[in-house]
């Protein structure tokens, strides 16, 4: 018809332009004879032209675009890759689907033709899985990142979690280098004060697990990272910290392929205290008295060690408890784990606890099957050794999955074994008695034995609180933590009718965990205790789900449509048992068990717990999109949960977003540069449910101190009874996160540049808190109320680029993330609540204060150091102001410092993170780099109450003699040596630094064999390469490791209260390894 209309626009042109007088009559009456003509012309040269397009395997393509070239006319294949279309013998036929070589046809004299894409390998895009379905990646209008399994590869790890680290625009990740240790992945900031975890979801089955280790990453597919509630709010209720989809690797139709990926390699820590700490015992003795001279304190009389001059002190020969004076050990008639020989040199404590260390990981595969029946298989075996000594994660595991299909029905299934074992570091992961800080904490002059080949220890005046780290270690060696994991689904498929499916699945995540903790007495410790004791726990987790889904795909002209509705039942259950006892009689390995046989009868404890919750769902989903131009897609669901009360049990969370490619439209067909432009509007609702399952009662305990009683008046006995321990509130309701994306999609020059950029706001009300309660309420723990509000808005980006010059390959991609928190409100009345779980020596450490971002670092902020009296005469009043201490602001202007002049000093959240990954490739020889930065983010380096201030007669730094404090300095690097200074270690901006990096996190060198080697050796596939991880990293932070973890930071459950703090983490480590990739 447009075609119809241009030459009845010209014909009338023709007759304006020739002037011809007519009379209107005689014009109406050639008018109405051209018309016929042209209209009988037009009839006559246009014809319908049809055919079938398929792609490679011979599938029909529906959604195929098929456009007259030059013109807006067109049509696109149906559900079975049928058309047809008016046509002119002289058009051209343009066929165009994404991932696939348009083609260009002219049409000629034929009125049939059929067409075989063929995939376009330079901009091929996967089949993403969305929540409960799976469409184009093109066709997406949420905000999702597909992860695929070469990104995830190139990082040699335990656990995805730490593989996904900078691989994802929007996904910020924290883990240490303790092998085994879990990862916090938080997908676009934060949204809650207690729990950011995202949903993670492998084939089918719900995982929320951090400690996500017992997943083989080579069997990993790829990953879907679901970021707005667009995309995520089909899983309602447990989407409000985003949704991580996990596809394994699944069997194709062909002979059997056999694969193995190995590597091996060596670990070292990327620092160490040895570069840090002072080592020279003669230098530590020298501080401690310049220390005690500046405090006006005769050092000689405190540390008898060092002899009697009060002013040069004498290394001893031997380190002897506090109120000897020497020890001749020749006469000496003590044990001899009495007697410790002064290591003069130094202990290298560092270098006694770290050590280079072997990583390995090797697995193999098997996949293949027919038209009918597909399966691939998996073992795979995972070992870890710390550069901690005795530290190391172990993990065997096996998949196997596979799928059946006859006639119109398919059934299969997907299940993982494994089995993993991890010896961590003693003691809590970051505290004063973890084995980081206790390397800081001990005497370079104290050996790491006695003569008696004991443990030695502190036991002297002057050398502080340390516990011997490697006593710690030693002892810790047999204290295992075992898991075993099955996880894995049945499922079966109905397709009665073309487009229409019903599919049900199974799945179940079970879990046994088993751990035994020993602690020996440590009479070496200058706080020692003279008893055992042997602790032993069995944990049992069992979570099914059943899930159903009805979907019906068809095409109607140039409209597709994609109709989903479901049902989904889930029960998480959770039973515990512990038993402890102490004073055993034996401390052999062989010989622990909680047995009254075996320890002291009054000292045994055995109690057992537990948890449930249920959830039941029913969702809904309608994917639309109008040939290769406009996307919507809506969903519903409504969840049922028992973490809630009667009355708000049930949730609904709707969601919607649309999209529209620009670079369809008429008139961008011919700007060649840009291959595909779209723009992406999604809103929705997604909630939060983590609570627990009790938080509904009131719950009931007893004890000793808070509800026995002698209620009798015989002032003798007492009754126990039972106290309130913790509230409920069954007024609780869904946490509701209200969230808008926008979203811009590019692709240019042919696929080689794309562009992918999202920005988005998240809005978080009636937000779930368990904030303390008045005092009036009594000690019962707070339940979780409804009562806080937060907002967390950002920006996502992606820019990829892939091209060939000549037989040299380059692809190039770089993904930026930043996001900015802000809390709106706790409570209603409370402008900030403190961090809890952490015991701090220097006052408060931390607050989340409305309008600011969680985890703000709170103190005094520092000015310098004071330069003299008369500096400290005229500042305010500071408690222990002194030549040489810090000097304080005093914010309020009051004259005075005081609590008052405290505020936020620091914030742990980056103002942006980058991944970047390069590669190279020619001849057979490839070359990739991954690199990671965070900029912008600050740190709270606590462990400088140890280094700068001698905390408990610690260690201190390398330099702290050669750059402390002189009359006049008015910003030295550290403050004058003083014991008497309890003042200037309080918590102040002196501890915040800048936490910036970038580092090298993998380099990657390879050769492939050409296709003449690997068939003479029966291969299809060879490759060789190297890998070192970690090999540089560019920082300002004074500590070890700019990386930190706070998985294990705080023991009350609410880490990302503790966001940049280091406490003594356990170090990354740089590997070195070669491995090897052959397929057969």
């Amino acid at each position: 018809m447009f075609a119809l209309k241009t030459q009845i626009i010209t014909m009338n042109q023709v007759f304006t332009s020739s002037r011809v007088a007519v009379s209107g009559s005689m014009r109406r009456l050639w008018g109405s004879l051209l018309l016929v003509m042209l209209f009988a012309t037009s009839a006559f040269a246009q014809r319908t032209v049809s055919g079938t397009v398929i792609d490679e395997l011979g599938e029909p393509l529906p959604g195929v675009n098929i456009r007259i070239e030059g013109t807006g006319s067109g049509t696109t294949t149906d559900l079975d890759g049928k058309y047809s279309l008016q046509v002119d013998d002289g058009n051209i036929l343009v066929y165009s689907y994404i991932g696939y070589l348009a083609q260009n046809v002219t049409v000629g004299a034929r009125a049939v033709i059929d067409i075989t894409m063929q995939p376009d390998l330079a901009q091929l895009e996967e089949v993403v899985v969305v929540g409960y379905t799976s469409k184009r990646e093109a066709d997406i209008t949420g905000a999702v990142t597909v992860v695929t399994s070469e990104d995830i590869n190139m990082v040699n790890a335990a656990s995805f979690g730490q593989k996904l680290s900078g691989q994802a625009a929007g996904v910020t990740t924290s883990t240490s280098g303790q092998p085994g240790e879990g990862t916090n992945i938080r997908i676009r900031g934060f949204s809650s004060f207690t729990n950011n975890d995202p949903l993670i979801i492998v084939d089918g089955v719900p995982v929320q697990d951090k400690f996500n280790t017992s997943i083989n990453p080579n069997d990993i597919e790829s990953m879907q990272v679901l970021k707005d509630a667009s995309a995520a709010s089909i899983y309602g209720s447990r989407a409000n910290n985003g949704v991580i989809i996990i596809t394994t690797k699944q069997g194709k139709a062909g002979q059997l392929q056999v694969s193995y990926n190995g590597k091996v390699g060596l670990q070292v820590p990327v620092g160490g205290y040895d570069d840090i700490l002072m080592q020279d015992p003669q230098e530590w003795a020298d501080f401690v008295y310049q220390g005690h001279a500046n405090a006006g304190i005769t050092p000689d009389t405190y540390y008898p060690l060092y002899g009697t001059d009060a002013s040069n002190p004498v290394l001893p020969d031997y380190v002897f408890p506090a109120g000897a004076t020497g020890i001749d050990e020749s006469t000496y008639s003590y044990p001899d784990n009495l007697i410790m020989r002064a290591n003069q040199a130094g202990t290298d404590w560092w270098n006694e606890v770290f050590n280079p260390a072997l990583i390995t990981d090797h697995n193999i595969g098997l996949s293949g099957g027919t038209e009918n029946a597909t399966f691939s298989v998996s073992a795979n075996y995972f070992n870890q050794e710390g550069t901690m000594m005795h530290t190391y994660f172990e993990r065997f595991s096996a998949r196997a999955n596979s799928k059946f299909t006859k006639g119109w029905f398919t059934f299969g299934e997907n299940f993982q074994f494994a089995r993993s074992e991890s010896v961590g570091q003693n003691g809590f992961a970051q505290d004063e008695q973890n084995v980081m800080t206790n390397i800081i904490k001990m005497p370079t002059l104290v050996p790491v034995l006695d003569v008696g080949g004991n443990f030695a220890g502190a036991k002297a005046n002057g050398l502080g609180n340390g516990n011997n780290p490697v006593a710690l270690q030693e002892r810790n060696k047999d204290n295992i933590f075992q898991g075993y994991r099955v996880l894995g689904n049945f499922y079966g498929e109905v397709e009665p009718i073309k487009g229409l499916k019903a599919r049900t699945s199974f799945g179940i995540d079970a879990t046994n965990n088993h751990s035994l903790n020993f602690t020996f007495p440590n009479f070496e410790a200058s706080e020692p205790t003279n008893v055992n004791g042997f602790g032993e726990n069995w944990d049992r987790f069992y979570n099914w789900t059943w899930t159903n889904t009805l979907t019906y795909s068809a095409t109607f002209g140039d409209n597709n449509i994609n109709v989903l509705v479901g049902h989904e039942a889930v029960k998480n259950s959770y039973r515990g048992i512990f038993g402890g006892i102490s004073q055993l009689f034996s401390e052999d390995v062989n010989g622990r068990y909680v047995n009254l046989a075996l320890g002291n009868v009054d000292s045994r404890a055995v109690s057992s717990y537990g948890s449930f919750s249920t959830l039941l769902s029913y969702f809904g989903k309608i994917d639309y999109a109008y040939q290769d131009l406009l996307y919507a897609d809506f969903t519903i669901r409504r969840d049922g949960s028992s973490n809630f009360g009667p009355n708000n049990r049930f949730g609904v969370f709707p969601a919607g977003s649309v999209g529209f490619r620009l670079s369809s439209l008429g008139f961008m067909q011919g700007v060649s540069a840009i291959d595909n432009l779209k723009i992406r509007v999604g809103y929705g609702i997604t909630g939060n449910q983590a609570i627990g399952g009790l938080n509904n009662f009131n719950q009931y305990g007893g004890g000793p101190a808070v509800s026995s009683y002698d209620i009798t008046g015989s002032n003798g006995s007492t009754v126990s009874g039972f106290a309130l321990v913790q509230r409920g509130n069954a007024d609780t309701r869904w946490e509701e996160n209200r969230a808008i994306n926008v979203g811009l999609d590019a692709g240019f020059l042919d696929g080689t540049l794309n562009l992918a950029l999202d920005v988005y706001q998240n809005n978080v009300d009636g937000l779930l808190f368990n904030a303390a309660l008045p005092g009036t309420a009594g000690g019962a723990a707070p339940p979780f109320r409804n009562i806080a509000s937060m907002t967390t808005s950002g920006i996502d980006a992606n820019v990829g680029y892939n091209n060939t010059f000549g037989n040299l390959g380059f692809s190039a991609d770089l993904n930026v993330t930043r996001y900015v928190n802000t809390i709106n409100a706790i409570d209603g009345n409370a402008s900030f609540f403190s961090g809890s779980g952490i015991d701090s020596r220097i006052g408060e450490l931390t607050r989340n204060v409305v309008g600011n971002p969680i985890s703000t670092f709170f103190g005094y902020t520092v000015e310098g150091t004071f330069a003299d009296q008369a500096d400290v005469d005229a500042h305010a009043t500071q408690d222990g102001a002194a030549p040489g201490r810090l000097k304080f602001s005093d914010l309020n202007g009051d004259g005075v410092i005081n609590d008052d002049d405290r505020g936020i000093i620091g914030n742990p959240h980056p103002d942006f993170t980058m991944g970047l990954n390069l590669g190279f490739d020619i001849a057979g020889f490839d070359f990739t780099a991954f690199l990671f930065a965070s900029v912008g983010n600050e740190i709270y380096n606590y462990n400088r109450l140890f280094t700068d201030f001698s905390q408990f007669n610690s260690n201190v730094a390398a330099d702290r003699l050669t750059n402390a404090w002189q009359p006049g300095d008015t910003d030295a690097k550290y403050t004058i040596p003083d014991v008497s200074d309890s003042f200037s270690r309080t918590s102040s901006s002196y501890y915040v630094e800048d936490g910036s990096f970038l580092r090298a996190r993998t380099i990657e060198a390879g050769y492939t064999f050409p296709s003449g080697v690997t068939d003479a050796l029966n291969m299809s596939s060879l490759r060789f390469y190297i890998q070192g991880q970690n090999l540089f990293t560019i920082t300002n932070y004074t500590g070890i490791d700019p990386e930190l973890s706070n998985v294990n930071i705080s023991d009350s459950g609410q880490n990302d209260l503790w966001q940049g703090f280091d406490f003594g983490n356990y170090p990354s480590s740089q590997m070195f390894l070669i491995g090897v990739s052959a397929n057969f």
